[in-house]
């Protein structure tokens, strides 16, 4: 006697699923910056610088000279021929002294004594190197006093635009169970 035999078939449930998605849109716009740099406050102040020209060793070599200058060197002039004087007269006490070893010296003295000699020298062109420069720089004072910067800033908020996105689920194919005798 045949058996019978069972025949199972199945078919699988099977989910199907749509998914639209979700859009999102984020724009930021620049923020509104101002910066500004004031100037700094800055003072100098400069003094003066000194110079001195000395041509005074100019001046002396060419002979022009101040009476206080000319009055020292006349009196150094004096003082030698006044001493050299009284070595002349000097000399000539002792030779009048002595007049008993003959000659005339009263005569020879007159004779030495009566010529008058001036000489005069005058001055050189002056040189490069007589004139004195002397010059002092001044200080400068410089004072600075920095200034902040200004800034402003005005930010923006952000522009968001959200679409949400969707899922549909559902069912593409339904599970089955056929049982089936066979013969």
């Amino acid at each position: 006697m045949p058996v019978p035999k069972v025949q199972i078939q199945t078919t699988e449930a099977r989910i199907g699923i749509n998914v639209q998605k979700g859009q999102q849109t984020i724009r930021q716009q620049k923020a509104e910056l101002s910066i500004q740099q004031p100037k700094a406050d800055m003072t100098i102040r400069q003094r003066p610088g000194k110079l001195t020209i000395d041509q005074t060793k100019a001046w002396h070599n060419l002979d022009l000279k101040n009476v206080l200058v000319r009055t020292e060197e006349l009196v150094g002039e004096a003082r030698q021929i006044w001493l050299e004087g009284i070595a002349r007269v000097s000399r000539e006490g002792d030779e009048l002294m002595r007049i008993e070893d003959g000659g005339n010296p009263i005569a020879a003295h007159a004779k030495q004594n009566a010529r008058f000699e001036f000489t005069m020298q005058p001055g050189g062109r002056p040189a490069y190197d007589l004139v004195d420069f002397n010059y002092v720089p001044g200080e400068a004072e410089i004072s600075v006093e920095p200034q902040k910067p200004i800034i402003k800033a005005q930010p923006r908020e952000p522009e968001i635009a959200y679409q949400p996105g969707n899922v549909d689920i559902y069912m593409r194919q339904y599970a089955n169970i056929q049982i089936d005798w066979e013969v």
